[in-house]
C-alpha cells in the first residue's frame, strides 16, 4: 500500500494519521509514523493546559490498512 502523509489509515483496528514516511528523520525503513489523536485532551476553552506534546509512534507499513472515509464536521 502506498502511503503519503496526512493519510488517515487503520492501525490494529485504530484510525491514525500519517505524519511521516520512510524517508523522514527518525522513521525506519520499511516504517510510517503515525499519530492515533490524543482523546484525553482537553480544549484550552474548557479548562484544558494547552501545549500537550504529540506522542507519534513509527510501526510497520505491512501492518497499516486503509482507512474508512472521514466524517467531516464543522
Amino acid at each position: 500500500m502506498k502511503l503519503q502523509k496526512g493519510q488517515i489509515i487503520e492501525f490494529d483496528g485504530l484510525p491514525a494519521v500519517v505524519v511521516g514516511l520512510p524517508d523522514d528523520p527518525d522513521v525506519p525503513e520499511d516504517h510510517v509514523a503515525l499519530w492515533f489523536g490524543c482523546p484525553d485532551a482537553v480544549r484550552k476553552s474548557r479548562g484544558g493546559p494547552g501545549g500537550i506534546i504529540p506522542e507519534v509512534w513509527t510501526v510497520p507499513i505491512d501492518l497499516c490498512d486503509p482507512g474508512v472515509p472521514p466524517v467531516f464536521k464543522h
